[in-house]
């Protein structure tokens, strides 16, 4: 996907529309050890035998894999006022900033 690399936006500060700059964020924060699926999938992996309800494979027989697309996520920094704020899109494989 091609996206401009100057957007109208409202700003919420400067309360009108203004043109605002886009950059791509490339860092991805890691999985929190303590969310609710990362406890889950420890839980489920230590020890042996039967977990009752929570019996499953052992991980290494779990189907994992790596998506094959990325989230964007975007910066918009407003020219007038300077703050930014983030714009998140849809999963893409390619995604490009052009002049226009």
């Amino acid at each position: 996907m091609k996206f401009p690399e100057k957007l109208m936006k409202y700003c919420p500060n400067c309360k009108a529309y203004t043109e605002h700059k886009v950059k791509v964020e490339t860092v991805r924060k890691l999985r929190r050890a303590l969310s609710k699926g990362q406890r889950r999938a420890e839980r489920r992996s230590k020890g042996h035998g039967n977990h009752g309800r929570y019996s499953k494979k052992p991980i290494s027989q779990w189907k994992l894999h790596a998506k094959t697309t990325r989230k964007i996520d975007l910066i918009l920094t407003c020219t007038v006022c300077g703050k930014s704020r983030h714009m998140s899109l849809r999963r893409m494989k390619r995604f490009e900033i052009v002049k226009v």
